[in-house]
């Protein structure tokens, strides 16, 4: 496996967990093996010890809610990878043509995202929005879920989002670093809502840690990485709502060449098989244009009502 999105390293990490589970109780074995059978004590003490290696100091409780979060990703991310309609959208290429308009007091009540309910929107690794750098954390992307309500006879758009965190090297080291690395690094996020009747900047205000403070990445960096995520997040939702946006269907670097040749003409099995290693198909935005002219405001009377791909 080579670069994993978001959605696909959490489809991977239930066997990451099993795999690591099956090393510890080798270890324990192995241990044992060299030690004298009849000292129950020493055999207790080898087992803690590989056990709180592998936890890498976290504790039970945040061990549980690392685990809760992650299955919480896998309901998301689901849907995003099975869906119909391609729902991942790198917009690595399109952030620095983004405009720098001011959108702080838009609203988004009329903005309709293409692709399904919820779709993830990958950022790639912006110096903007690095958190630590000795740890290449940076925040990676976001789960956007579109909920529709209804203002009496208007449908209005209100969007949850959810940023995640990067973890470049899951594909070479998950099997081999202890498991509460993996679920930290994958399951930490920061939330915002933009409620229908809120502007742009209210969004913001609605910033929200996860879990206890010393599991939420919320509160180790600077506020101006988060709202620079945030940010670079509602201009690629605006641009992704408008008609003509430029997208290209295809996968990220290290596909197989033969599948990847075969899934872009069309052949399911083909793109299962790749879906089934880690790489869905991914829209990407932005590849084929110039600068972004300045942004406005999503108004359904400049086009068809809900328009979606």
């Amino acid at each position: 496996m080579d670069f994993l999105p978001h959605p696909a390293r959490v489809m991977f990490i239930s066997a990451v967990a099993h795999e690591r589970s099956a090393q510890a109780n080798a270890t324990v074995e192995k241990s044992i093996q060299l030690s004298d059978l009849k000292l129950a004590r020493q055999r207790a003490a080898i087992a803690r010890w590989v056990q709180t290696a592998e936890m890498s100091g976290a504790t039970d409780e945040q061990i549980a809610d690392m685990r809760g979060r992650i299955r919480v990703f896998e309901m998301i991310a689901e849907p995003v990878l099975h869906t119909d309609e391609c729902s991942i959208f790198d917009v690595s290429a399109l952030i620095p043509k983004l405009p720098k308009n001011d959108i702080s007091v838009f609203s988004l009540r009329n903005l309709a995202l293409p692709g399904d309910e919820t779709i993830y929107i990958h950022f790639g690794r912006q110096k903007a929005l690095i958190v630590d750098h000795d740890q290449d954390l940076y925040f990676e992307g976001a789960y956007v879920t579109q909920v529709d309500d209804e203002v009496g006879e208007d449908e209005v758009s209100t969007f949850q989002i959810a940023l995640v965190f990067s973890d470049p090297e899951f594909g070479a080291l998950a099997f081999n670093r202890p498991i509460a690395q993996t679920l930290k690094r994958n399951s930490d996020f920061v939330r915002f809502e933009i409620k229908h009747n809120n502007s742009v900047q209210q969004g913001f205000a609605s910033m929200a840690q996860n879990g206890l403070a010393d599991e939420s990445q919320v509160l180790t960096a600077p506020l101006k990485v988060y709202r620079a995520a945030y940010d670079l997040l509602v201009r690629s939702m605006i641009y992704l709502g408008q008609v003509g946006r430029d997208l290209e269907l295809g996968y990220f670097d290290g596909a197989s060449e033969r599948q990847l040749r075969k899934a872009l003409n069309g052949d399911e099995n083909a793109e299962q098989y790749l879906l089934e290693n880690g790489f869905p198909a991914v829209q990407f935005v932005g590849r084929n244009i110039g600068p972004v002219p300045e942004l406005s405001e999503p108004d359904w009377g400049a086009e068809p009502v809900g328009f979606r791909i």
